[in-house]
């Protein structure tokens, strides 16, 4: 009897001696996999935050999908600067150096037209990208005042008669300056500049010059 109860006792020493053992075992096993299932997790995650940048970068809006199903294109790079004549407005130009310095904040593209107040006629049209400037010579004498469209995600149309259609997409609104800009009278030889400060912070437009709202229609009219 005592050989037995001796047996006994020493398997329930030996199982009591090895839980502890087990318990050990079991829980570098369980550390060794939380280490590899937390590195394959990060990968994971890490992975999917790059894939999805990526299709940020190249996300089309639908308003941007439904103009290319009529014919608008997102083209390679915008333009800068004065816009040429296949843009719908042929440049005029003065003898004098009479100049417009156009600076613009951040938050927005612009583009600008140059009206002449006697005869409702563009005669520049100025793309400014953000945080850029521009400066533009030779602005014939007269009277002027200024449409503006501020906006993101510039699109065009190719009309098919030589000419382009373009237009912000996202974030844009439309104005005309109160303001008229004047470059003295014909045959007067003063020069005469306009410093242009267009800004938009906190969505509150911040411009040296008093405007108003317009429409799209009566931007592109001219």
């Amino acid at each position: 009897m005592s050989n037995c109860w001796h047996s006994y006792n020493c398997y329930v020493y030996i199982q009591l001696y090895n839980i502890p053992i087990l318990m050990k075992r079991i829980s570098l096993f369980a550390i060794l996999a939380s280490i590899v299932l937390g590195t394959i997790g990060t990968g994971c995650i890490h992975n999917k935050t790059s894939k999805d940048c990526q299709k940020d970068t190249t996300k089309i809006s639908e308003i941007q999908k439904n103009l290319i199903n009529n014919g608008w294109y997102i083209p390679k790079s915008i333009p800068s600067g004065e816009l040429s004549e296949e843009y719908g407005v042929k440049s005029k130009f003065g003898q004098q150096d009479n100049y417009f310095d156009i600076k613009v904040g951040s938050g927005f593209d612009v583009v600008i037209k140059i009206v002449n107040k006697a005869n409702e006629q563009c005669i520049r049209y100025v793309f400014v990208p953000e945080n850029t400037t521009a400066n533009i010579q030779m602005i014939p004498q007269g009277q002027y005042y200024l449409k503006l469209a501020y906006g993101k995600d510039w699109m065009e149309h190719d009309n098919g008669n030589g000419t382009v259609e373009g237009k912000f997409i996202s974030d844009v609104f439309y104005d005309k300056s109160l303001d008229v800009f004047d470059f003295g009278k014909k045959n007067s030889s003063s020069i005469i500049s306009y410093v242009l400060q267009i800004n938009i912070k906190d969505s509150c437009l911040q411009n040296n010059f008093e405007t108003v709202s317009i429409s799209e229609a009566e931007f592109m009219n001219n």
